[in-house]
């Protein structure tokens, strides 16, 4: 790929691409007349907008189907994975995100893949991480097994480290959050809360083009982030707001929301419920998650323009429908 912000004759890929940020990712690159490969386990919903896009349904660890996925391909973007991360199955974490990536990674090297950016996180990082979550932990032996394969000039290689992401169809805590002060639930959030980092999904898509394009993205590792530092009471905050609620008065202790999320990690695992809030939604309130997108904007020009407080709005409308 000479550049990807021209039209080109051969594809990409992305994985993951019926989720979330593969939604967005797939959409930016069909906007550029990319001819895109997707693959994932549900087919996506094409419209006639995406005659270019090539569907491969299955799962990540099928060589003959990443075979098939990565013939013509230039750039692969990877962002599939297992993510329940407070009830999750760590076998299955091993197998798909560590596994999966390996699987790729062979198919992308046999098929003459140029470059693969891989969407990690930032729990990969030690610092963020301090307990050793398996989830963290996977992310940072598939950024290992990519990152040595660059090394040996088998394949470009670039891993992304986003912040929690926000945008129209989010998922996780923050979602939560937001759902349950709509509904009136949700106490007042104690002070001071932890400080965070995050990205808008659209923020996090230009990134990932300018990891794919740029030639000195090549064996790095980014931190992705919009560029600002938020608190949980201030999102909080701001949501009341923006539903017209006055921010309340007083605070919950920590005590309280720490017996909260006790009793839901015990529910959620009696009930065996898939990203069921516990005591890592606690400590996440508690210890901050604040990371420097600082690198990347320096060496490939990243430059973040969106804000959760942008976002907002529409997030909100659209659970509300």
């Amino acid at each position: 790929m000479n550049s990807i912000n021209s039209p080109i004759a051969q594809a990409v890929l992305v994985t993951g691409a019926t989720g979330f940020i593969g939604r967005s990712l797939m959409q930016r690159l069909l906007e550029k007349q990319l001819r895109v490969h997707t693959l994932s386990r549900e087919l996506p919903q094409l419209g006639p907008d995406q005659a270019d896009c090539v569907p491969f349904q299955g799962d990540i660890a099928d060589a003959e189907l990443l075979a098939r996925a990565c013939k013509g391909v230039d750039t692969v973007f990877h962002l599939a994975g297992y993510a329940h991360v407070n009830q999750h199955d760590v076998a299955e974490l091993q197998r798909v995100n560590v596994e999966g990536t390996r699987a790729l990674l062979n198919a992308a090297i046999a098929a003459g893949v140029r470059r693969i950016v891989f969407f990690s996180s930032i729990l990969a990082d030690a610092r963020l991480n301090p307990e050793g979550s398996a989830y963290g932990q996977s992310k940072l032996e598939a950024e290992t097994l990519l990152l040595k394969a660059a090394s040996a000039g088998l394949i470009e290689v670039c891993c992304l480290r986003p912040a929690n992401v926000y945008g129209l169809g989010m998922k996780g805590n923050l979602l939560t959050m937001i759902r349950l002060v709509q509904r009136g639930l949700m106490p007042p959030l104690p002070v001071p809360s932890a400080s965070l980092s995050l990205v808008g999904n659209r923020d996090l898509c230009e990134a990932a083009l300018l990891a794919a394009q740029e030639p000195q993205a090549n064996g790095q590792v980014y931190a992705v982030t919009d560029g600002k530092t938020y608190t949980m009471k201030g999102i909080e905050v701001s949501v009341r707001r923006a539903l017209g609620r006055a921010p309340r008065s007083w605070h919950t202790p920590f005590p309280v929301f720490y017996m909260v999320f006790a009793t839901l990690e015990v529910l959620g695992k009696v009930l065996r419920l898939a990203n069921a809030p516990g005591l890592r939604s606690y400590r996440a309130l508690r210890s901050g998650s604040v990371v420097s997108s600082e690198k990347i904007q320096q060496e490939l020009g990243y430059n973040p323009a969106g804000s959760l407080t942008d976002e907002l709005p529409g997030i909100m409308a659209q659970r509300a429908r």
